[in-house]
């Protein structure tokens, strides 16, 4: 027995979540936040553990949210696939409807002026050997491009500037399906949405030779049969064996095609022919480049509004779904501090404490670690090293850690949010990064199914 998950299916899940994330889904919509944490080091030398899938509430999900900082909702959200940029001396592989997912040899390339375009014939010799691509694709036409180092290409998009700065990194690339609104609002979208509108169903891209034959003494005649019309190609026969095909037209309206060589004096040359998707290419580019992965965006700016902190690290990104506030309500804001406070008499005693070192409560010997330090207030959270214990609030409880004491004033012991609520959706262990005031964080988080 042998069975796939299909893109389509992959794309209608992903599909949802950027609904959720756009708020297209009405009051039913889930909320997706992306969260960080984990001051303290991984180890005595700093190298992040790998991050495990151990269930709902596993353990490794547990210690992410024992170490949580702070939350931003997530308000953009992009299909992406990965990125390739059309470079010279490259062969690119043409179009194939036979082809699964991203293969090693890319079948599309993106431009310096950020233009996507799909290979739909690549360049041959007389003798069959494959070209190098040396000219660059350019135009945004709804006809096929053809370039004088004899590759095609269909140009479908171009990243418009508000997608490439958050979705185009080094490794990927936005792609989106747009419509009437969006064409409205962009002019890279409305000319994509003319390319959408214009594509031609049921096209004859290219033919593969699947076996070239022998003993051809001339170019055999390309036949196309099927329940479309129009398509149309030439032969190029080279020592009796047929070399390459070239498409004089891709026709309309093929569901099902069979292509045939006649004549030429040989036999045995076989072809493919490679059909479009359903609504032909360039009407949607989430399947023409096999779209199957969505990235989620957010900017840390400093502070946040005092939500995240600063002069500290985080080792660790997550994605959460539906979290909740202390009262057991669906939190609603767009950022959250997820540390408690221990409020000292002073910031004179708070400042003879350090970062990352662990605190203990002389009455409670309750125990904890320092993620920042404000004025006269110690940020926290704890772990099972240090243990979950209370923190006693009598005015003559002292906090101590090494070489520092002060006297506790006050304690704020619930977070904005409910650290173990919502669902966690996307885990990961990296190495540390400093925040900084004047820093800003692109977070950039990718989900692939």
């Amino acid at each position: 027995m042998s069975a796939v998950i299909t893109d389509e299916l992959k794309r209608k899940v992903l599909g949802r979540i950027l609904a959720e994330v756009n708020g297209d889904v009405g009051a039913d919509s889930d909320s997706y936040f992306i969260g960080i944490g984990k001051s303290e080091p991984w180890n005595d030398s700093d190298i992040p553990d790998t991050a495990y899938n151990h269930g709902t509430y596993g353990y490794d999900e547990r210690q992410f949210r024992y170490g949580l900082q702070s939350v931003k909702k997530v308000v953009d959200a992009s299909f992406i696939v990965p990125r390739v940029n059309w470079t010279s001396g490259t062969i690119y592989q043409a179009y194939s409807d036979k082809s699964e997912g991203h293969p090693t040899t890319p079948f599309y390339a993106l431009s310096d002026a950020n233009n996507v375009y799909v290979c739909v014939e690549r360049a041959r010799n007389a003798d069959g050997s494959l070209k190098t691509s040396t000219i660059a694709p350019t135009g945004q036409s709804t006809s096929v491009l053809s370039t004088a180092d004899g590759y095609r290409w269909q140009f479908l998009y171009t990243i418009p500037t508000s997608r490439s700065i958050k979705f185009l990194s080094s490794n990927y690339m936005p792609v989106a399906l747009v419509d009437s609104d969006d064409a409205v609002a962009s002019v890279p979208d409305a000319i994509q949405k003319s390319i959408q509108d214009a594509a031609v169903p049921g096209q004859v891209l290219n033919c593969q030779i699947t076996a070239g034959g022998t003993g051809y003494t001339s170019a055999p005649t390309v036949v196309f049969a099927g329940n479309g019309t129009d398509a149309a190609a030439t032969a190029t026969v080279t020592a009796g064996v047929v070399t390459r095909i070239v498409m004089t037209n891709r026709g309309s309206g093929y569901t099902n095609c069979q292509v045939t060589l006649t004549g030429g004096g040989g036999s045995g040359a076989t072809l493919r022919p490679v059909i479009a998707n359903k609504g032909g290419l360039g009407s949607n580019p989430l399947m023409d480049l096999k779209s199957k992965a969505l990235m989620f965006n957010i900017k840390a700016d400093g502070l946040e509004n005092d939500d995240f902190i600063v002069d500290n690290e985080f080792r660790q990104m997550g994605l959460l779904n539906n979290i909740l506030n202390p009262a057991g309500d669906r939190f609603e804001g767009s950022t959250a501090l997820a540390l408690k406070k221990l409020i000292l008499s002073s910031p004179s005693e708070a400042s003879t404490f350090s970062l990352d070192q662990e605190i203990t409560g002389s009455v409670s010997g309750t125990k904890a670690l320092i993620d920042y330090i404000d004025s006269d207030i110690l940020f926290y959270h704890q772990t099972p090293t240090t243990g979950f214990g209370a923190f006693d609030s009598d005015i003559a409880s002292t906090i101590t850690a090494s070489g520092a004491s002060g006297t506790l004033s006050s304690i704020i012991d619930s977070a904005d949010i409910d650290n173990l609520s919502g669902s966690l959706l996307y885990l990961e262990n990296r190495a540390a990064v400093e925040r900084s005031l004047n820093q800003t964080e692109d977070i950039k988080i990718i989900i692939q199914i």
